[in-house]
């Protein structure tokens, strides 16, 4: 019995202290916080494009490969353009076909022009006769008729002329199309930069809207971060951040706050394993990088301390 009364008076101080103990490990109201630390990566300003296919093919040539430097309107790869080729030279030869079709409807039209005048200058010439007493009516109604139907068939030459030259502008259309779709054959950079990654090897089949290339502009490295929910409405342009390595204390670089997004994100974009189920949600900034004390691998994961105003 000594023993168990004893224990009692230490238990109850054992409960005591480690009350004292959970009551100092409360959190910190967010009004006494001057410093917050978010999760983020390293990415050229604007982002990395992932370049998708606009048609279909299987892989001709290969003129990168990753981490080489481009150009904008430098060609990446080269699709199979068999068939395109093959639609733009039918398309060149029903366009020369066409326009020797033109040709000679306006030889046409102008010999029957020539004639036509050349019937109106005898009809006149009849009518002067006649009012001289020196034809007959019945010539100058011959001649009025064979110039009536010259005005019909001068009529009918140009409408022909017309849809030839209707039809020539709609072969140059599909000529137009058909350079377009063998020009969507080469897939070229959109900016000038570094490719990440390129996907397909030669002799592969490239589907259309599939990324076959990963591309960094050639624009300042930034750190694009995320910041809890509780403190999201402390943000202000042009704070003050520390970047270090994720599991280090040295920092690497310096920078301020160049962007804050207008809302929340579900945590986290920077998540590894993607299956985060934390329901807080965090807001998104974009940190310039000065003093960098050591090159910076875009992806690198950092931690940015925000300093507070």
């Amino acid at each position: 019995m000594k023993k168990q009364i004893l224990l009692l008076p230490v238990a109850l101080l054992l409960i005591t202290a480690c009350s004292k103990k959970e009551q100092k490990s409360e959190p910190v109201p967010p009004s006494a916080v001057t410093r917050i630390v978010g999760i983020g990566k390293v990415t050229p300003q604007g982002g990395i494009s992932d370049l998708a296919a606009p048609v279909s093919g299987i892989v001709k040539q290969l003129n990168v490969q990753t981490g080489d430097n481009v150009k904008k309107g430098d060609v990446l790869l080269v699709l199979d353009n068999t068939d395109a080729s093959l639609a733009l030279k039918e398309a060149d030869s029903r366009l020369a076909t066409q326009k020797r079709n033109i040709q000679s409807a306006k030889n046409t039209v102008e010999q029957e022009r020539v004639a036509l005048n050349e019937k109106l200058r005898l009809l006149n010439d009849a009518h002067e006769l006649l009012a001289a007493g020196a034809t007959t009516g019945e010539n100058v109604r011959e001649l009025q008729s064979d110039y009536d139907q010259g005005v019909l068939q001068m009529k009918k030459l140009q409408s022909d002329l017309d849809a030839k030259q209707a039809q020539l502008r709609e072969l140059s259309a599909q000529r137009a199309s058909s350079v377009t779709e063998l020009g969507r054959t080469q897939l070229t950079a959109p900016m000038n930069g570094t490719v990440l990654d390129i996907t397909p090897r030669q002799g592969e089949a490239v589907t259309m809207y599939q990324t076959y290339a990963r591309l960094a502009p050639d624009a300042p490295l930034v750190v694009v971060a995320e910041i809890d929910e509780l403190f999201a409405g402390k943000l202000a342009l042009g704070q003050a951040c520390s970047i270090v390595l994720v599991g280090d204390s040295i920092p690497v670089a310096q920078g301020e706050i160049l962007r804050i997004s207008p809302d929340l994100k579900k945590k986290s974009l920077f998540s590894d394993s993607g299956n985060d189920l934390e329901d807080r949600r965090v807001r998104e900034i974009e940190v310039s990088l000065r003093d960098i004390k050591k090159p910076l691998l875009i992806d690198t994961k950092v931690e940015c301390t925000v300093k507070l105003n």
